[in-house]
Order: C-alpha cells, then structure tokens, then sequence
C-alpha cells in the first residue's frame, strides 16, 4: 500500500517540486496552500507523514500540529522552519513532531527523512504484529485456577525487569518456552531478537559453538567465522531449554557471561560484549544434580534470580475444558470441521485422564480428535485408546456394533427399553444378593418404585 504523503506550504513552488519528488519515488502526495484546507482534508482522510510550514497566511504550523495531533494521536508531523530557527524546531518536537526540516533543504535529504519516517513506522508496525502475535499466544495460557492466575502474575513482574534472569520450572508440556516468549515480549526487548536453544538437544561440542560462535581454524571444520547465539540474541532474550542437561565445561562459561557480559569465541582471544537475558528452563530436579555434581551450584544461584513454577495439567482440572474448548476452536478452523463441542461422555473421559504430557498431550489429542471426527461433536471414539481404559461414562454406544438394534427387523424402541431397564435391574439385584433396601439406593428408587420394577418385568412372584 502506498504512503499518503500531505505537504502544507504557501509556496507553490515548494509544494509542487515537493509534489514531483516524492510521487516519482511512489508516495501518493497532496498539497495544501493553507491550514484551514489541510486540517479538513486531514480530519476526513487523514494522512501518514505531514509535512507542514511553520508559517501558513492564516495559521500557525505549530498550532496546527497540536490540531492535527488531536485529530491523530499517531500523526507523524515534520515541521519545515527557516533556517537557523533552533527554538521554533524544538517547540515543535516538544509538541509531538517526528522530526523537522531546515529550509533551504535538499530534495534527497526530505526523501532521506521520508525512507527514515517509513523505516520506523514499520519497526512500530512489526512491534505490533509480535504484540498482536503475543496476546494469541497468551490467550493459550489459559485457566482460571489460582496457580494460573499466579502464574500471569509472576510473568507480569518478569517482563517489567530488564536484566533479571529467570528460571522456569515444570514438567515437559506445561508451556515453558511459551512463559519465556510471554516474558520477552511484554519486555522492553520486545522489538529485539527472541533465540532459543535445547541443551539436550545438542552435544556439548557442537553448543560451544552454537552459543559462542567460533574463529576461522578454530577446528577442522571451521571453515569460516561464525558469530554464536549470544551474539545473535545481543540486546534481545536468550531462552536456553533444559538447562539441567547442559555439560559440565559450558557451565563455567555460561557462568562468566552471566557474571561478566562477556565471552570469547571458540578459538578467540578478545572478549566479545552482549547485553542479553538468559531466561532458563528445565523439568529436572537442579537441587538433585547439584548433589550429584552435575551441575555447578553458583551457575544454579545465577539462574534461579526469579523462578517461575508451572503447575502440571493434573493440578488444575477446573482447566481441562477450558483449553480443551479453546484448541478445538483453532483446529475446526484450520481443519475446517464443523464441530460444535464436546459430547457428555467426552468430556468425562478428559476429565479422568491424568495428562502426563500435560498441555502439550491435551492439544495433540484435540488435534487428533478434531481431524477424526465425522459428527458435530467430538465424540469417545475420536479420542486415543488409553484415555478410555476403566472410563464408566455411564453413556450406552453402538459405535462398534456392526448391527445397530434399530437396524433388525422388527424393531420396537419401548420393547428394547423395557429389555435395557430389565437387565439393569437384574444385574443389581444379583450384585447385592437379592437386598432390596440396597438395590433401590443403587438405582436411585423408592423401595415401592423397585417393587413396580420387578412386577413389570415379572422378576417378583407377587
């Protein structure tokens, strides 16, 4: 989309070379020879870069930026003054302008300014789309339980520090790197690099390098320079994941960077400064491998600054629905199924289910279950095998009977009920021996309700 360019100026030569410039480079442009003119158009239209005189025949540009402001709070405003007029340009940045233009000025320094202007506005733009990006993703740290709402709480206090390092904790699938990214871009290195790496994922060989860059030679392989994470992530977030399975020698220079913004390439001999935040994360038991040597206790001190807990699936099951509703949603969209929700027999089998994977395991079976799915509700059927184990639902299904009883000749629907209701009865009188009183409580009747149950079933001689 093109930018709409407004040039307010009373000189008409000014206005048009203004004109002609900048529509040769793709600007849409319009001019104005006054500020009454500019601020109707302005206040119909609107505009994304103005360029305004200071002095107009019936307005001040200063006044008019202050209009125009209103109109716009983003407005980007340049003021035009005369040259040498220091005080004017700063009055004018004080009251909102992007920046200002000294006159007599060159064509290529306003299209400088112009590509400046645009440049920035697309960094805003792109802070935005991380922002708009965030909050979809935040919107999956979903739950109403207590732990949760800490839990936004506690990414709240992480994001407002700068430099604070912080350690998550939680089993696998609770959502760590997602608390991370939720860190960082509720942070003011939003608009910086967000790198992550899994130290389980990498040998120890290859991570020194992968963090810390390497020097041409370094080793055989070292064809050429290359700059490592750290440097990358410079004035951003470092997530390094499963940090309790980092090695041993990259502990003692992990501990230096932390201690001392500072680090040598493999095969280096100058020290390299970075301004990153190391957020952590593991599912480990760090105080176990420090009794067991497997990991340096003063590194441990340095990651555990601000420590945030995630709770496992299991301990919030007031969430279970909640999440499950939620990946529904995104998945019927990208699939494309129309599935209004859950079935009553569904939904318990999910909340009876442990969730060893936790989140992570709940989003991969609704993905599964939506995907299966050939009704308007996901059903026990489209779910995985182990979560139905020693699941009474207490719901009667003929999914896998290959002659539906309504399918045999003959059918009739009061006759297959009595024979339902007659059997249930049966099979309770013969679990408790015959004991009236205990059979009714099972059933939920009045011991004359029982009585009628046996006669209309001729199960009672009398």
């Amino acid at each position: 989309m093109a930018i709409d360019i407004l040039v307010v100026d009373d000189e008409e030569m000014i206005r048009w070379t203004l004109k002609e410039a900048l529509e040769s480079e793709g600007y849409n442009v319009t001019a104005f020879e006054n500020g009454r003119e500019f601020l109707n158009y302005f206040r119909q239209h609107g505009g994304d870069i103005v360029l305004l005189d200071v002095r107009l025949p019936d307005s001040n540009g200063l006044d008019l930026l202050l209009e125009a402001t209103k109109v716009d709070p983003d407005a980007i405003v340049v003021i035009m003054t005369a040259f040498g007029d220091v005080e004017t340009a700063v009055s004018a940045m004080k009251r909102g302008a992007f920046d200002y233009l000294s006159k007599p000025y060159s064509l290529e320094e306003v299209s400088l300014l112009i590509r400046k202007i645009v440049q920035a506005n697309l960094v805003r733009s792109q802070l935005h789309h991380y922002q708009e990006r965030l909050e979809n993703q935040f919107s999956r740290i979903l739950g109403e339980n207590q732990k949760m709402k800490q839990l936004r709480e506690h990414i709240a206090m992480a994001a407002r520090t700068d430099r604070t390092t912080v350690l998550i904790r939680g089993e696998s699938g609770t959502g760590k790197e997602l608390v991370a990214r939720q860190i960082h871009f509720q942070s003011t290195r939003a608009d910086k690099p967000f790198i992550d790496v899994n130290a389980a994922a990498v040998s120890s060989t290859l991570l020194e390098s992968e963090l810390f860059g390497h020097e041409k030679g370094a080793f055989t392989d070292a064809q050429k320079q290359k700059k490592g994470l750290f440097e990358l992530a410079n004035g951003g977030t470092l997530f390094l994941d499963e940090i309790g399975d980092l090695d041993p020698s990259l502990q003692v220079k992990l501990l230096r960077v932390l201690q001392e913004r500072k680090f040598r390439r493999v095969g280096g001999t100058s020290d390299i400064h970075v301004d990153v935040r190391i957020i952590s994360a593991t599912n480990a038991d760090l105080e176990k491998n420090i009794e067991d040597g497997r990991l340096r206790q003063d590194l441990f001190y340095r990651l555990n600054v601000f420590t945030i807990n995630l709770p496992p699936l299991r301990e919030r099951r007031d969430d279970i629905l909640l999440l499950a509703k939620n990946f529904l949603e995104e998945f019927r969209k990208e699939f494309s199924k129309d599935i209004g929700g859950f079935r009553e027999d569904t939904i318990k089998i999910l909340d009876s289910y442990n969730f060893p994977g936790n989140v992570r395991e709940l989003r991969n079976i609704i993905e599964r279950a939506t995907l299966l799915e050939t009704s308007n509700l996901i059903r026990p059927a489209s779910l995985p095998e182990e979560l139905k184990k020693n699941v009474d639902t207490g719901y009667v299904s003929f999914e896998n009977v290959e002659t539906k009883p309504w399918q045999k000749p003959g059918f009739s629907f009061k006759e297959y009920i009595d024979s339902v209701e007659k059997k249930i009865v049966v099979d309770v009188m013969n679990e408790v021996e015959g004991k009236k009183s205990r059979a009714a409580e099972i059933l939920g009747l009045t011991r004359f309700a029982l009585r009628h149950q046996l006669k209309k079933h001729d199960l009672e001689a009398d």
